[in-house]
């Protein structure tokens, strides 16, 4: 059968773009800005970065700042031939060492990360020849614990003729109750906006569902087999299959025979320039994994499986739903930023061409929104 014989890959480089140092009261501030370039030809997962000196010396923090926004370092999908920055900010003891000592020694720089082979670490080291002194060191106050990583209320943000309802973040710690004790809530809110309609369409992403299922995977844990760093070559850039850990639980998931019999029609669609045909025989479950970087965090170090029977777990969110003389539908979709939406479990399929058009600008937005309900208004 048909492989790639080419196995292209990621190629990382790391630089040291700005290097400051601030003394304060009783401590001194180092801050090193790094950036990351792909120099390959295949995108690169980077789950975590580390840094640190040689030899070895104390200090009384460590944090790395990569989103802006928290000392939370969020999965990176960096492309070919892209770059991204974070930074590094070491709160050293006043009596430990002074600039001049600083610039003696070698800072390394460790990046845990994958591509279409399992996961591996870029390690370099570097020289501090010359530290300038420079106020942008400081952090701003705002940088910290996202208070939406806490929160334990819902809020509802209307957008685009539909309302977005806000949540916690949902574990597989959770479950089907706590899911519809905030449905509950989202329409009671949107009852108090518009007492004019006569039910609602309520719509949930598939990872949310696939999440209380427990179909996830930290890819940590996943050892993948020697056929999933095999097969993961015959999957583009933009497929979740390529990654060796998605790949790995979608053949523990479909079973081997199914995943391997559907390469031949995907073969033949390749050929005759038709794509999709892999999914069609695959089903669902393969086509709507997420690999690690696709879903809020912490799933960002996970693999999110499909939710297994959509459609039955859709009626039992329906039937839990305590909205009296309301008409309510459930539906589990996936959407994206492409205009593509799926749907995957419904409650009212003559509805599901209308929901599609509702959701195609993909209101839910991106995973750090944290809003996987959207409600739409029946009048």
């Amino acid at each position: 059968m048909f492989l790639y014989i080419y196995r292209k890959g990621c190629k990382i480089d790391v630089s040291i773009e700005r290097a400051f140092f601030k003394e304060k009261s009783n401590s001194s501030e180092l801050c090193l800005d790094f950036q990351v370039v792909n120099k390959g030809h295949f995108h690169s997962i980077i789950l975590n970065v580390d840094a640190g000196f040689l030899p070895v010396i104390n200090f009384l923090n460590k944090k790395i700042l990569s989103n802006g926004k928290d000392y939370y370092f969020d999965t990176v999908i960096l492309k070919s031939g892209k770059s991204f920055n974070f930074k590094v900010i070491f709160e050293l003891p006043k009596e430990v060492l002074h600039k001049e000592e600083l610039e003696k020694l070698k800072c390394f720089v460790n990046l845990c990360y994958y591509d279409l082979k399992p996961i591996r670490f870029f390690y370099k080291e570097f020289s501090i020849n010359s530290l300038a002194t420079n106020q942008e060191t400081e952090i701003k106050e705002s940088v910290g614990v996202k208070e939406d990583d806490f929160m334990d209320e819902i809020k509802l943000i209307e957008k685009e003729n539909v309302f977005c309802l806000k949540t916690p973040i949902i574990t597989h710690y959770d479950g089907v109750d706590y899911v519809v004790s905030l449905i509950n809530k989202g329409i009671g809110e949107l009852k108090n906006i518009d007492k004019k309609f006569k039910g609602v369409a309520v719509c949930i992403a598939e990872s949310l569902i696939a999440i209380i299922q427990g179909r996830v995977g930290c890819v940590y844990s996943i050892v993948p087999s020697s056929l999933a760093q095999l097969f993961n070559h015959y999957f583009n850039e933009d497929s979740s299959l390529s990654s060796p850990y998605a790949l790995e639980l979608v053949l523990r998931d479909i079973g081997f025979f199914r995943f391997y019999f559907s390469l031949y029609p995907g073969i033949i669609g390749k050929v005759l320039r038709r794509r999709g045909w892999f999914y069609i025989f695959a089903g669902r479950k393969a086509a709507a994994v997420d690999d690690a970087g696709g879903t809020v965090r912490p799933y960002d170090k996970f693999v999110v499986l499909a939710p297994d029977k959509p459609d039955e777990i859709s009626m039992k969110i329906k039937d839990k739903i305590n909205q009296s003389g309301f008409e309510i539908d459930v539906f589990i979709v996936d959407a994206n930023d492409l205009g593509k939406v799926d749907i995957l479990g419904s409650t009212n399929r003559e509805m599901n061409k209308k929901i599609i058009d509702y959701l195609r600008s993909n209101p839910q937005g991106n995973d750090d929104e944290q809003t996987p309900i959207v409600f739409i208004p029946i009048h």
